[in-house]
């Protein structure tokens, strides 16, 4: 049988050590920042991003990686004979799905999933990816089995403020204006393929972000407990830490906590906090 390799789009935001942990291979994505294109974690970060909005008032686009990249990517390890499993960012909020897509068409051993989610949702399905190649599975059965999980994931974001998701288009101005009027802090969801603002908190900062920590759990059904991803961008370590010990006392084996890369920042603004889990 062929070596599986498990890889995916840097919008998974999966840290580097967990990526060697496992043997993740990641893809970064694209940057457009006066002009020029820079790749997500690479050549620029989500802190550089903020200072450079903070100084200019400007918010970098993003941009697909075209259907090359992906295949010089692949290439790296179907060349070598393997078989490459790829987990994709939403194809609803970009095209960089259905690139990968046109690329692997043109190929022999590698299968691209459109995760149809972002942060967690492609992370934590590149990590039950990994578990059955480890225990022996081929390539097309992953493939088969994540596909079934891909409505398990439960993806959400706690935003400070909802600026940087008005300024890249994935709300109305009208939600932005009276969220930020009346120090709203959004709840932001994945649901079926779509950004929705399926809550919204009123409070002081740290206060709402526990508020929402101890809230997500309380009705999901079946969870899966085997690890839970806490996203941040620029939330205190002393939160983070209640946050996780609220989470490994929920009955999480594993709580990963990871600063929010490029693509997910654009859009989060800073001090976002966002907790990630699949049910079964």
């Amino acid at each position: 049988m062929k070596k599986v390799v498990i890889t995916a789009d840097s919008a998974a935001d999966i840290p580097k050590d967990i990526a060697d942990k496992y043997g993740i291979e990641i893809m970064p994505m694209n940057v457009i920042i006066d002009g020029t294109e820079k790749k997500d974690g690479i050549d620029i970060t989500a802190s550089e991003i903020f200072d450079y909005v903070g100084n200019t008032g400007k918010i970098p686009k993003t941009s697909s990686v075209p259907p090359a990249e992906y295949t010089d990517f692949f290439e790296r390890y179907t060349k070598d004979g393997k078989v490459v499993v790829h987990l994709s960012f939403c194809s609803e909020l970009s095209s960089t799905c259905r690139n990968a897509k046109m690329a692997a068409s043109a190929m022999e051993n590698v299968y691209v999933i459109d995760t149809l989610n972002l942060g967690g949702g492609i992370a934590l399905l590149a990590l039950k990816g990994c578990g059955m190649r480890d225990n022996g599975l081929g390539a097309e059965e992953i493939y088969k089995n994540l596909m079934q999980l891909i409505p398990d994931a439960r993806v959400s974001y706690l935003l400070d403020s909802i600026d940087f998701l008005r300024r890249s288009g994935r709300c109305s101005a009208a939600k932005a204006f009276g969220a930020n009027l009346f120090s709203v802090k959004p709840c932001a969801a994945m649901v079926n393929g779509k950004i929705e603002v399926v809550k919204k908190y009123i409070g002081k900062s740290k206060a709402v972000r526990l508020q929402y920590a101890s809230e997500q759990l309380e009705n999901a059904c079946n969870i899966d407990f085997s690890t839970a991803f806490v996203y941040h961008s620029g939330v205190a370590e002393s939160e983070l830490s209640e946050i996780g010990k609220l989470l490994k006392n929920k009955g999480f084996e594993q709580v990963i906590t990871a600063f929010t890369g490029c693509m997910i920042s654009l859009h989060s603004g800073r001090k976002a906090v966002g907790i990630h889990y699949l049910t079964k």
